[in-house]
């Protein structure tokens, strides 16, 4: 199993283009890209029109109104400082590089911008994680992030502990079963690895966590998985990779389990090539016509075959 990127690649990619093959008489070519990117994200990559070495990023968040409630604009000020401009009209938020004069490491600046929307989207877990170092009281006893339609993350912040649910909608009723039985990997996992996670699947009833939360979707297609992450998966250097993680779950999810859809329907291909392999080997041979050949190569037919003489007589 593979983890997905963090980043979105193109972006990077066409940073380090810019980066690499500057022109040589100064003058970049205009760049206009609109990228979409998972659980209904889109960027805007474009140049500025007056000065093509002027490079903006801008990207559009569903949830983007209820990040904002949990510090988000402060956060990605801290990321990017002077890089972070006035958001484009119909985007949540932009950054802007000089080609010309990144001002400081060109790969770093390159993966930093294409860390745009998981920034966003990680300003309410490391707001939760600094204040749990911090033992700082919870300031809010629930937070619902609305990033789907159908679908959304929930962060319960405990004392020394705090409590990630997903709600997940599944389209295809086949997905639940598949859902239901890569998850109690999970929880079968903790019992041979130390520290890890506490996991819980819940089908169709939501956890006791949710109890009172808004705008619940609750239904035969949709399940409730549940992290219990404690200080140590929040605390120090690690919590920056369990909130890469955590956030890419969702997507990590569903990518497992179109990869098992597929692995299985390869498996049934084959087997159903191999049937039939089987039934070709079967079919009896072609019926004897009852000619012979002579040593010179000459052909004949017996005037007393068999054969002939029941098809003469229809016997």
């Amino acid at each position: 199993m593979i983890l997905l990127d963090y980043y979105n690649k193109i972006i990077e990619d066409t940073l380090l283009d810019k980066f690499n093959n500057p022109p040589e008489d100064g003058k970049y070519e205009s760049v206009e890209m609109t990228l979409a990117d998972f659980d209904g994200v889109t960027f805007h990559v474009f140049t500025d029109a007056n000065s093509k070495n002027l490079m903006n990023v801008s990207v559009s968040i569903k949830c983007f109104a209820e990040l904002k409630k949990y510090d988000v604009e402060a956060f990605l000020q801290q990321q990017y400082g002077s890089l972070l401009q006035s958001p484009e009209q119909g985007y949540d938020a932009t950054v802007q590089v000089n080609l010309a004069n990144p001002g400081g490491d060109k790969a770093q600046i390159a993966r930093n911008v294409s860390l745009l929307k998981r920034h966003c989207i990680a300003a309410p877990f490391m707001k939760v994680f600094n204040d749990i170092e911090a033992k700082k009281a919870p300031s809010v006893a629930l937070i619902e992030i609305p990033y789907r339609d159908e679908e959304a993350i929930y962060i319960k912040p405990e004392a020394d502990r705090c409590i990630v649910i997903f709600s997940v909608n599944f389209k295809d009723a086949d997905d639940v079963v598949f859902a239901k039985v890569f998850l109690q990997e999970y929880q079968d996992a903790r019992k041979t690895m130390s520290n890890a996670p506490s996991v819980t699947y819940y089908q169709k009833e939501p956890p006791l966590e949710l109890k009172g939360a808004k705008n619940l979707k609750v239904g035969q297609n949709n399940g409730f998985v549940s992290f219990v992450l404690f200080q140590a998966h929040i605390t120090g250097k690690k919590k920056e990779s369990s909130a890469d993680n955590i956030i890419t779950f969702r997507n990590y999810l569903h990518y497992h389990i179109k990869c098992s859809k597929a692995f299985l329907h390869t498996r049934m291909r084959n087997r159903v090539r191999s049937f039939l392999q089987v039934l070709n080997r079967a079919k009896s041979e072609l019926p004897n016509t009852g000619e012979k050949k002579t040593m010179s190569g000459r052909t004949f037919k017996r005037a007393d075959d068999p054969q002939q003489e029941s098809q003469e007589f229809n016997i």
